[in-house]
């Protein structure tokens, strides 16, 4: 993922390195010595660059210095994360190993935090997570950062009310289609009885063969659409990987159809897939 400029650790002699919205990548890169040493998934190499030699790409012309000694122009380059072409720059090998075991004490400040309760703002957690002490999920736009406690409540609720109203629009919307063809060419076959004497006191719906009047084909469509809309979003909230409010759609979906979904019929109808329900 591209790396975003207002995630960054920066470290001391005009250096930093920069995460993605991942949540989780930017406390990696910030420990990543640590994470390496304990599961051996990477050795940091250290690259020298002999005096009068070229920095490498993105790093010509940077005014770096060493984090441990400030001296200017540092020729070892330690590759810093697993991918991106990231690294900090140090002066000698010896100086280059302090920063490897101990990242920490050549911070410049601290990393930014968004608020109280989280750091920063994510699309996605690396895994299901809860975003206390985490990154604050953003709810389908960028500017709705779910960053404290008030907004992650009204985030939840109105998720809850996303999946009953999508429960709701499709008992709806069957409803309204069976009013529709009604309200064109009915056709009703009275229930087969074994008593002669006795009246038809149940008859059963057959669609007629004739088209829907446009207007009714598109009113149709619209709802259609609609619910392929919300279901769509209530995937992206489930993709975000919180737990609350994965918790959140799932609670909405089963409230909504314990409220609107006639469960005494013969055969339920529907989709129990809220994004491609039809």
């Amino acid at each position: 993922m591209a790396i975003v400029p207002e995630l960054n650790q920066s470290w001391k002699g005009n250096q930093a390195v920069y995460g993605c919205e991942m949540a989780g990548h930017m406390e990696l890169l910030r420990t990543l010595p640590a994470r390496i040493a304990s599961c051996n998934e990477l050795n940091l190499g250290i690259d020298l660059f002999f005096e009068g030699g070229n920095l490498p790409k993105p790093y010509v012309d940077s005014a770096l210095e060493c984090p441990v000694c400030g001296k200017p122009n540092p020729r070892v380059a330690i590759p810093w994360g697993y991918h991106g072409n990231q690294k900090i720059f140090a002066c000698s090998p010896d100086h280059a190993q302090s920063i490897i075991a101990n990242p920490t004490a050549y911070y410049a400040a601290s990393a930014a935090t968004m608020s109280a309760i989280c750091e920063r703002a994510t699309v996605m957690f690396d895994g299901f997570q809860s975003f206390v002490g985490s990154s604050c999920p953003k709810l389908f736009l960028t500017s709705w950062v779910l960053s404290s406690k008030v907004k992650y409540a009204l985030g939840f609720a109105g998720v809850v009310a996303m999946g009953v109203f999508l429960e709701w629009l499709g008992e709806y919307r069957e409803s309204l289609e069976r009013r529709l063809w009604m309200a064109g060419k009915p056709v009703y076959q009275a229930c087969d009885q074994k008593t002669p004497r006795s009246l038809p006191t149940t008859t059963t719906f057959i669609m007629p063969s004739s088209r829907l009047p446009l207007t009714y084909s598109l009113v149709l469509a619209g709802l259609y659409m609609t619910a392929l809309t919300v279901g769509y979003l209530l995937m992206l909230v489930a993709m975000l990987y919180e737990t609350g409010l994965f918790a959140a759609a799932i609670l909405g979906l089963g409230l909504g159809f314990y409220l609107f979904k006639d469960t005494e019929q013969a055969e339920m109808s529907g989709n129990i897939d809220p994004c491609c329900s039809t």
